[in-house]
């Protein structure tokens, strides 16, 4: 895996400014119009301080190689353990190992592609079953990562709800959990439940209600379960929910101009 930090001679915790301006520097010295005696290693210089650049002056895209990083490093530095597999490159283990070492490596589409091709051709096909628990953990999360970049959210969360209600991934992963969690909820309550007609709205937002969320998220999820009822014209439900937003938040913002189309007073429901 390429160190993108080490290409522009940065430490991890270097700030924006500093991305920009070692950028800056170093793209001078090897500029093909300086090295007019060895152009073509000068391009090839310049194209990975261009590839370095452009991840790690975006902070979406950072954020996701920081983590690929520390479990790139992770993995090269815990001891190496006795492979359980045959080595023949087609066997379903070696497969699923080159699935996570291209995740790994930044070939996220290359490795959704395989993995969906082993789905396909072997009905009930799961990594768990050919890597072992860490390897596992690493690859599940990185494929439902690439899925949610693509804007592919119902795999995305399906995947990652697989790993936060895993018991067996959360001995492992503790360190995953919080962030699986936050994932979930954002892919549920920003990117899917706002896209979906009502009905199939309420029953994504109501999977984000079998998550550990505070009294504010679940008051926030009761809210746009309400909102969604009443879109549906079941005017009943919507009450019932909002109602229960109000008892996990009685300040709870934004509901105006719900309660007003349902005549909705919720003095009434923070009284008691």
């Amino acid at each position: 895996m390429n160190d993108y930090y080490k290409t522009l001679g940065l430490p991890p915790t270097a700030t924006h400014a500093e991305v920009k301006h070692a950028f800056r520097e170093l793209t001078k010295r090897f500029h093909p119009d300086r090295n007019a005696h060895r152009t073509e290693w000068a391009t090839r210089q310049m194209q990975r301080l261009i590839e370095a650049h452009r991840v790690l002056s975006n902070a979406r895209l950072r954020e996701s190689y920081d983590r690929q990083l520390r479990l790139y490093y992770s993995r090269a530095n815990a001891p190496r353990q006795t492979r359980r597999y045959s080595c023949d490159e087609t066997s379903l283990a070696a497969q699923a190992e080159r699935i996570l070492d291209d995740l790994l490596n930044g070939k996220a589409a290359q490795a959704i592609e395989a993995y969906e091709r082993l789905q396909q051709k072997y009905q009930g096909f799961e990594l768990r079953d050919h890597l072992d628990l860490r390897d596992w953990v690493d690859a599940k999360f990185l494929i439902a990562e690439a899925y949610q970049q693509q804007g592919r959210y119902s795999e995305a969360l399906d995947l990652y709800e697989s790993l936060y209600h895993s018991e067996e991934a959360r001995k492992r992963c503790l360190h995953y959990i919080q962030e699986v969690r936050d994932r979930i909820f954002k892919i549920i309550c920003r990117d899917m439940a706002r896209s979906l007609e009502p009905h199939a709205a309420v029953r994504v937002l109501e999977r984000a209600l079998a998550l550990d969320l505070t009294k504010a998220e679940r008051a926030f999820v009761h809210k746009k379960i309400a909102e969604s009822y009443l879109a549906s014209g079941d005017q009943a439900a919507a009450r019932e929910h909002l109602a229960i937003a109000f008892r996990y938040k009685p300040d709870l913002k934004g509901v105006t101009k719900v309660c007003n189309r349902l005549g909705f007073d919720p003095a009434i429901v923070t009284e008691h």
